[in-house]
């Protein structure tokens, strides 16, 4: 089992950057979503599978207290997203 990041930071790439999280839980690794520098502007679809990023054992970071309010990313700055990006294995960036 591998420690897997991705790592978005265009709204365009948000949920293609989900799904693969998804992906990659599937294959049975660990996987920390983080979306850095933009407020989220999800549909059902991807509220749908955030829903699965969590109910898969999922982690979600993000830098805006928005995301964090509304739909449950751990708030956490640059700084500490690149402390806890060092404890992953692989890191895929959208």
């Amino acid at each position: 089992m591998k420690k897997v990041a991705v790592v978005v930071r265009t709204q365009e790439r948000t949920y293609e950057a989900l799904r693969s999280s998804l992906g990659c839980l599937l294959e049975d690794h660990q996987v920390g979503y983080f979306v850095i520098g933009q407020e989220i502007s999800p549909d059902e679809a991807f509220l749908d599978n955030l829903g699965f990023l969590e109910e898969m054992g999922g982690r979600r970071y993000s830098d805006q207290p928005a995301n964090a309010a509304q739909f449950g990313f751990t708030l956490a700055s640059l700084e500490e997203m690149g402390e806890l990006l060092r404890d992953y294995d692989i890191i895929i960036p959208f």
